[in-house]
């Protein structure tokens, strides 16, 4: 899956989860558990009218299979305050 694919799907799992879109949500990382993962994810300032503020969503083990987390090929870690 492509890195937009996942957060296309990152972005639909947080807008059912929360009830609120993100079009310019950018995925921080993913951290994953023995039964579920944590995505942490951006918002700009665009779409929460402030300063950009990271957020977390604790996703299910299928919910992260969705996304793609489950793989053996994580998503490098960024360092959203450089």
């Amino acid at each position: 899956m492509s890195e937009e694919e996942q957060r296309q799907r990152i972005r639909e799992l947080v807008r059912k989860k929360t009830g609120v879109d993100w079009p310019t949500l950018k995925v921080a990382d993913i951290e994953k558990a023995m039964s579920s993962a944590t995505v942490f994810y951006w918002c700009t300032k665009e779409d929460v009218r402030k300063r950009g503020h990271q957020e977390q969503l604790e996703l299910t083990d299928e919910e992260a299979e969705s996304i793609g987390a489950n793989s053996s090929v994580g998503r490098p870690h960024r360092d959203m305050n450089q």
